[in-house]
C-alpha cells in the first residue's frame, strides 16, 4: 500500500443517479444519468472549501490515493492532492468526477438505454463540454456544496474548468485551467479524426453495436497509438527512445520488427483496450472537437467577458497540442477585461501529458496560487516571486510586445549578458527561454521590468519527470 505520508489512502468511487431527466445541449433528454466521484477531505461547516479536480480525456474519477492495499498505482494525480500537498485535503473537500459519455461509471455509449434494455452504442447523444459542466453541478449540489474555491483539471479539463468560470462565476472563487485551451486547434481537430476513423475502419465496431468482451480493438488500439503521439514532443521522444531497436537483428528479416518507440506504442494500444470503450472514445474526443468558448459571441474577448472569478492559466512549452499561445489568448484577454488573470509557462521537454509528469513545477505553481486565494493575496502578473538567483527564465510575450525587440532593449539597459535557448514567437504571441549571465539583483530588477511591461515570467528548468504518471490515464 502506498506509504506517503501526504497520501489519502483508501478511496473509493461513489455513484450519484440524477432524480429527474438530464436534457443535453443536443436537445436530447437522459433518464437516470449516473455520475462516478470521488472525495477527499472533509466539507467544512459552511460548505464552501470544495474543490472540483476534472480529468483529461481518457481519465476517471480515481485522482488520488489507491483503492486497495495493493493497488499497484494511485491516482492519476495522486502527488497533487492529499495532506499537506499542493490540493491540500486538511484544507479543501476535493471532489473528482467522471465525464458524461465516459466508460468508467457514468452514464455513456456503454450504458443501458432503458427505453430497449441494450447499451446506447451510437444511440447515445452528441454531448458536449458544457453538458459535463452541468452534470458536474447537479452532483455538486447533491454534495450540499455551495461554494467552489476552485476548479483545477488538464486538457479536456482545462476546457471544463474554463467553461466553469465562464457559466459559475459566482459559484466559484478561482478557476485553474491546465494546458487548455478556448478551442482546440484545427490540428488537433484532425488528430481526432484519424483516430476515430481508425476504430470505425475496424470491422469489429459493426457501427457502434458490440459486445462488452468485443469491439473494434485493434481500431481503438490504433487510436490510444495516434493519441500518445500528440501527447508527447520530439525531444521528449529522442530521450526515451532514440532509434534504438527492440527486435535486433530483424528488421531486415521481419516486417513485424519493431524499433523501441514502435513496441512502446503497441504497449500503450494493448494496455488501453482492456480499461476503455470505443464508442465513448469516439464520444469524448468529439466533445473536445466541439467546444468553443467564443461561440454565438463576435470574438473571444467578448466571450470571455463572462468569467468574473479569479484565473490562474498554466500551459507547458513542448506541448503542441494544446500550444501555450490557446493560454496566452485567454490570459491577455481576461487582462484587457480587467481580470484578476495569471498565466505561467512552464519549461518542459515532455509536450501535452507535461501537466501529468511535471509534478515539481505544478505543485510549485498551484500551491502558491491556492495559498494567495486563501489568503486572500494579489492575483496577477508580478504577485509569484522568481526565487533568487535564478537565472534561467520563461518570458512569455503578449501581442504588444512579441514584435518588438525586447531581449536587446533588455541587454542595453542592464548589465547582462542574455543567452536565448529556445522560443517559439508569432506575430501575435510567443515565448522565449533565456539564461542571464550578470548579477542577481540586475536580473531580479529586469524581472520586474518585464513584468511592468506586460510580460509574463517563470523560472526556467524543467526538473524531474515521472515518466509513470502519464500511463495512468
Amino acid at each position: 500500500m502506498n506509504t506517503d505520508p501526504g497520501s489519502v489512502g483508501l478511496t473509493e468511487t461513489k455513484y450519484y443517479t440524477l432524480s429527474g431527466p438530464f436534457r443535453t445541449d443536443s436537445g436530447r433528454e437522459l433518464a437516470g444519468v449516473r455520475v462516478a466521484y470521488e472525495t477527499y477531505g472533509e466539507l467544512n461547516a459552511s460548505k464552501d472549501n470544495a474543490l472540483l479536480v476534472i480529468h483529461a480525456l481518457t481519465g476517471d474519477a480515481h485522482a488520488a490515493g489507491v483503492h486497495s492495499p495493493d493497488d499497484p498505482r494511485s491516482g492519476w494525480w495522486d502527488p497533487m492532492i492529499g495532506p499537506g500537498k499542493a490540493i491540500d485535503t486538511d484544507r479543501y473537500f476535493v471532489v473528482s468526477t467522471n465525464n458524461l459519455g465516459g466508460c468508467s461509471g457514468t452514464t455513456g455509449p456503454a450504458s443501458i438505454d432503458p427505453a430497449s434494455g441494450r447499451p446506447f452504442g451510437t444511440d447515445f447523444p452528441v454531448v458536449t463540454v458544457e453538458d459535463t459542466v452541468r452534470l458536474q453541478k447537479a452532483l455538486l449540489d447533491e454534495l450540499g456544496v455551495r461554494r467552489l474555491r476552485s476548479v483545477i483539471g488538464g486538457s479536456m479539463a482545462g476546457m471544463q474548468t474554463l467553461e466553469w468560470g465562464l457559466r459559475y462565476s459566482d459559484f466559484c472563487d478561482s478557476v485553474i485551467p491546465v494546458a487548455g485551451a478556448a478551442r482546440l486547434t484545427p490540428m488537433g481537430i484532425a488528430w481526432d479524426k484519424i483516430a476515430r476513423s481508425a476504430i470505425m475502419a475496424d470491422a469489429d465496431w459493426r457501427e457502434g453495436v458490440y459486445n462488452s468482451d468485443g469491439g473494434p480493438r485493434k481500431g481503438l488500439s490504433v487510436a490510444r497509438m495516434i493519441a500518445h503521439i500528440t501527447y508527447l514532443s520530439g525531444p521528449i521522444m529522442w530521450e526515451k527512445f532514440g532509434r534504438r531497436v527492440r527486435d535486433e537483428g530483424e528488421l531486415l528479416n521481419e516486417i513485424t520488427a519493431r524499433f523501441e518507440v514502435e513496441s512502446y506504442l503497441d504497449h500503450q494500444g494493448e494496455k488501453f483496450v482492456d480499461r476503455f470503450d470505443a464508442n465513448s472514445y469516439l464520444y469524448l474526443s468529439r466533445m473536445m472537437d466541439l467546444y468553443d468558448a467564443s461561440a454565438g459571441h463576435p470574438n473571444l474577448e467578448a466571450a470571455l467577458d463572462r468569467l468574473r472569478t479569479k484565473c490562474m492559466l498554466i500551459c507547458f512549452i513542448s506541448d503542441w497540442l494544446f500550444p501555450p499561445h490557446c493560454s496566452i489568448e485567454i490570459a491577455e484577454a481576461l487582462r484587457k477585461l480587467g481580470r484578476e488573470v495569471e498565466l505561467h509557462n512552464i519549461e518542459s521537454t515532455y509536450g501535452h501529458d507535461a501537466f501529468l509528469v511535471q509534478i515539481d513545477p505544478l505543485t510549485r505553481v498551484v500551491g502558491d496560487f491556492l495559498n494567495r486565494l486563501d489568503a486572500n493575496g494579489p492575483i496577477g502578473i508580478d504577485t509569484m516571486p522568481i526565487p533568487p538567483g535564478t537565472r534561467r527564465l520563461v518570458c512569455t510575450f503578449p501581442a504588444e510586445e512579441v514584435r518588438r525587440p525586447v531581449l536587446w532593449e533588455l541587454a542595453k539597459k542592464f548589465p547582462f549578458a542574455i543567452n536565448i535557448i529556445r522560443g517559439d514567437v508569432s506575430s501575435d504571441s510567443g515565448w522565449q527561454v533565456c539564461e542571464f549571465e550578470g548579477d542577481p539583483g540586475d536580473i531580479a530588477e529586469a524581472v520586474a521590468y518585464l513584468r511592468d511591461r506586460g510580460i509574463w515570467v517563470d523560472p526556467g528548468g524543467g526538473g524531474s519527470i515521472d515518466h509513470d504518471r502519464a500511463e495512468v490515464v
